[in-house]
């Protein structure tokens, strides 16, 4: 794992810390979905305390108000400036 994505991932975890684990949004390479083939879509992705990663589901695209709808397209965008996972990155 990079030095920028363990400094990105420390940064939440510290963020984050009330609770056992954290996620956020991230593009998957999820090659069983598509045959065995490349397909990127992104997902939520759990992590554990340790950062690693540990599954993910459909994003919720949804949100309580138009002020926190932002910060979910936020992430999202967040999302495109790290490298996929793969499906083999999950614990």
């Amino acid at each position: 794992m990079s030095s920028e994505i363990s400094e990105f991932i420390n940064k939440l975890i510290w963020e984050n810390s009330m609770t056992d684990f954290f996620w956020n949004y991230r593009i998957v390479n999820t090659k069983t979905a598509n045959g065995g083939e490349d397909w990127y879509c992104i997902q939520e992705v759990v992590y554990d305390e340790n950062g690693k990663p540990t599954g993910y589901g459909d994003p919720c695209l949804g949100s309580e108000s138009m002020e926190s709808f932002g910060d979910v397209w936020h992430m999202m965008q967040e999302a495109m400036t790290l490298p996929p996972l793969q499906e083999e990155d999950f614990v």
